[in-house]
């Protein structure tokens, strides 16, 4: 009949395992380099159980309990490298490895030829680096019921490692530890089905951020698009297509409100020879100077846009007849001098025209295309 010691330890493999393999399974759904270090811990954590339950049949010798210790050492490494790194994805190094080195040197010196079990310093070890994760995931953001059952679940085991490898201290043998003691690979599979149930929610809740993180980001990106296209590449004004849109809504608006829309045509006068005199690159530097100048000369509410070429139009919503006529002569004179643009003092000529309810708009532009037209004759 297998002895109690030996059973409990198979049943801790067996859970051991089990939670192995639902950290695969995990990681397929959720790539989070966290979750490789816990399969890294858990893989080792199995592989120790797993020489110590063989260590009968290979040999009571110091390799055997070298490869335990190792594995045991190496699973609170990795354990506590996936925490650090779950609680921030760029705070664990390759550098970290070179902890390995030390690991496997102090795994060959406690190893003790002929030991019948696990050494109790690297019980004790293995309490301490609970003690830790029980702390870290304690102040881990998360889930707080994966949270709680984690710093529990590893505060349990750091309370049972401590009792084992005190126990080793008296006793060599395993099969010589105290009656309860025999069944602590019992209350280790417990623990760690409890790890399992709260690495399951903070993971969840950690991809459901990322989800909503990158679901934020994509509205952002397609803001970023749909403003793109209403935009003037050049002048960063709305273009000619957006402002049939616009114009739908201010229209209604203006209805409802019983207000008058209006609207000026703007011109930038001997563009052509600005343009060929000077090259296109200084016609582009004015035409973002009078972008930004008529934009600066008009209120919040009111709506600029590159009409075509050198034309900008400006929709202006609740504005009257006579203001309309008054911000047109304002904007009719010279504009000031562009900063780094020399020889070139560009003017505009501006028209006007006030919406009349019942009318077309495309007459309301016509109208104040004409008087465009009239202010640049006027102006040679």
């Amino acid at each position: 009949m297998m002895p109690v010691y030996e059973f409990s330890l198979l049943i801790q493999a067996a859970g051991t395992a089990l939670l192995f393999v639902l950290f695969l399974l995990v990681y397929q759904k959720i790539h989070l380099r966290a979750l490789l270090e816990w399969i890294a811990s858990w893989g080792f954590l199995l592989a120790g159980l797993t020489v110590l339950w063989f260590a009968p049949a290979l040999g009571l010798g110091r390799r055997v309990f070298f490869s335990h210790n190792a594995a045991l050492l190496l699973h609170a490494f990795f354990l506590l490298r996936g925490i650090r790194r779950f609680r921030n994805e760029k705070a664990s190094s390759g550098a970290e490895l070179l902890w390995l080195l030390p690991i496997l040197g102090g795994a060959w010196m406690v190893a003790a030829g002929g030991q019948a079990g696990p050494s109790a310093l690297v019980a004790l070890i293995l309490a301490a680096a609970y003690i830790a994760a029980a702390v870290s995931f304690a102040m881990t953001p998360g889930s707080n019921v994966g949270r709680l059952l984690l710093s529990v679940s590893f505060l349990l085991w750091s309370v049972e490692q401590a009792v084992v490898g005190a126990a080793f201290l008296h006793s060599r043998e395993s099969a010589q530890l105290p009656g309860t003691l025999q069944y602590s690979g019992f209350a280790a599979m417990l623990l760690e089905m409890m790890v399992a149930v709260g690495v399951i929610l903070l993971l969840f809740e950690a991809s459901q951020t990322r989800l909503a993180s990158e679901m934020e980001q994509l509205r952002h990106s397609d803001q970023l698009l749909k403003e793109k296209s209403v935009r003037d590449p050049l002048t960063g004004l709305y273009n000619r297509g957006h402002f049939n849109e616009v114009l739908r809504r201010e229209l209604v608006r203006t209805r409802l409100a019983g207000a008058a829309l209006s609207v000026l045509l703007a011109d930038v006068d001997r563009f052509k020879q600005i343009n060929d005199r000077m090259g296109h690159a200084v016609g582009d530097d004015v035409l973002k100077f009078v972008a930004n100048y008529l934009t600066s000369c008009v209120r919040e509410s009111d709506f600029v846009f590159r009409w075509g070429g050198d034309e900008f139009l400006i929709l202006l919503p609740r504005t009257e007849e006579e203001v309309a006529a008054q911000k047109a002569e304002e904007l009719g004179h010279r504009l000031p001098r562009i900063p780094g643009v020399k020889h070139v003092q560009p003017s505009l000529s501006v028209g006007w025209a006030t919406h009349r309810s019942g009318q077309e708009f495309s007459a309301t532009l016509a109208v104040a295309d004409s008087r465009m037209y009239d202010m640049k004759v006027k102006g040679r």
